[in-house]
């Protein structure tokens, strides 16, 4: 990757999507990737200039009602909608989201947000393009153990020697369950 352009959806900025969004930034700074970042919570919504300058486009956000935060939505449709070549940068999406559901779950109800990405965004993108989807599931029983070690995967998922698919450490998944966290972590 060359050039990224991270976007973050999520309102509260101390949370644990907060925490994912300093680890995609560690992970591409360690690869020799300086990526530009914009918070759409914060009210930073890049431009076409700012993705037009990314091959890679990286996507942080919590999974809501079985899909993406409006605030990103809306972005998202600024940018492929009203464009006639809206992405045709980008050579590689990668969305790094949390989810209140097991993967059961999530696939019983179609894994929406995916789905989503793969049928309007990638398309939009570089005939080339693929999504590298990397998900954590069952957030309202996140245990401190567990969610260290989504961030340690997520830090070396984007790292300078991982092409490989995001696959979560079994330690990582190994962790029971911890009540509480959820309403300040998701």
């Amino acid at each position: 990757m060359s050039s990224s352009l991270v976007v973050q959806a999520h309102p509260v900025p101390d949370s644990f999507n907060a925490a994912v969004l300093e680890r995609v930034q560690r992970g591409l700074a360690a690869s020799g990737t300086d990526p530009a970042v914009a918070r759409l919570g914060a009210g930073e919504r890049p431009t076409r200039d700012d993705v037009a300058a990314a091959d890679h486009l990286a996507l942080v956000y919590p999974t809501w009602w079985g899909g993406q935060p409006a605030m990103l939505l809306d972005w998202l449709h600024d940018m492929v909608l009203d464009s006639d070549e809206p992405l045709a940068g980008i050579e590689s999406v990668s969305a790094v989201t949390s989810c209140g559901g097991s993967t059961l779950t999530n696939n019983v109800q179609g894994q929406w947000g995916k789905r989503w990405l793969d049928r309007h965004l990638i398309p939009a993108c570089s005939p080339t393009a693929s999504l590298d989807w990397v998900p954590i599931y069952k957030m309202d029983r996140l245990t401190p153990e567990r969610a260290t070690g989504f961030l340690d995967d997520v830090e070396r998922h984007f790292g300078p020697t991982d092409d490989a698919p995001f696959s979560p450490s079994p330690s990582a998944a190994a962790f029971g369950r911890l009540r509480g966290l959820a309403t300040r972590w998701v």
